[in-house]
């Protein structure tokens, strides 16, 4: 995985940043993985929107779903390890 991290962008949406790349913002339903406070692996975590309010689930066992806090500079990146970052910064 690409080393990147959570960004909160001025247009209050959630993105994945990597050095030297644009970010590129994080969908409602898109699953990544983040580094979810107090817990030492990379967990998946789904966005979602309701109420106009961006929110990160985390799915455990049981499908019980459990709000991620989302802070600016935890590790993150995409689940489906593509390179997704849209170009170079120039």
């Amino acid at each position: 995985m690409t080393e990147s991290t959570l960004c909160l962008q001025p247009s209050g949406q959630w993105a994945i940043v990597a050095p030297g790349r644009e970010p590129v913002n994080i969908v409602a339903g898109e699953v990544f993985l983040l580094e979810v406070l107090g817990e030492r692996k990379m967990k998946q975590v789904r966005m979602m929107q309701r109420d106009g309010q961006w929110r990160a689930m985390l799915s455990s066992s049981g499908h019980i779903e459990r709000r991620v806090e989302l802070r600016d500079g935890l590790r993150a990146g995409f689940f489906d390890q593509r390179e997704r970052y849209a170009r170079e910064l120039k």
